[in-house]
């Protein structure tokens, strides 16, 4: 089984309780619940700002902050979430 990822920040969803939720509480597997909770995304920022902001996590990611930054460049235009942006 191919490991779902988050449709806005590309982070592996490799576990049900990392999954979104809508309004009604129900789970919204295209997202994770760092991006998006009760049926809204949590940063309301354009694609480059978010691109900036998940650069700073690529030490967790096991690379250097402008490696992350260059993978979510290329990641990102292809998630649900900025595809219509």
């Amino acid at each position: 089984m191919d490991t779902k990822i988050c449709q806005s920040c590309g982070m592996p969803l490799t576990s049900d309780d990392m999954f979104a939720t809508e309004k009604d509480g129900s789970a919204n597997t295209d997202y994770c619940k760092w991006c998006y909770k009760d049926g809204e995304f949590i940063q309301k920022v354009s694609m480059e700002e978010f691109i900036e902001m998940c650069s700073q996590f690529g030490e967790q990611a096991g690379m250097t902050n402008e490696q992350m930054k260059d993978y979510c460049t290329k990641l990102f235009p292809t998630l649900k979430r900025w595809k219509s942006v």
